[in-house]
């Protein structure tokens, strides 16, 4: 696993239009002087973030979960695979039909 990726999921980077928007909010709150609505603002954000945090632990968790249902899956498959070729095998050795 590499910082670029996660579960086989690639970080993209955003689109210069979202860096633009957020340079121009961070900007914007740095030149107020208005300290209230910037802790209102602030105090929003951390609110906002622990919403955020636990929905993505939530689907994190979920993602794992059904990673690790499809893993068994596969593996009962290639279980059962080698099963018919070893039953197979064991048909040609006494030629049973």
């Amino acid at each position: 696993m590499t910082s670029k990726s996660f579960f086989d999921i690639e970080f993209e980077n955003p689109p210069p239009e979202l860096e633009l928007s957020v340079e121009m909010r961070c900007r914007e709150v740095m030149n107020s002087d208005n300290f209230d609505d910037v802790k209102r603002y602030c105090t929003h954000l951390i609110r906002h973030q622990l919403k955020q945090d636990v929905f993505l632990a939530g689907m994190l968790g979920r993602l794992a979960e059904l990673e690790a249902l499809n893993l068994i899956k596969e593996m009962r498959e290639e279980k059962l695979r080698k099963k018919k070729t070893i039953g197979r095998q064991i048909k040609k050795i006494f030629r049973i039909p």
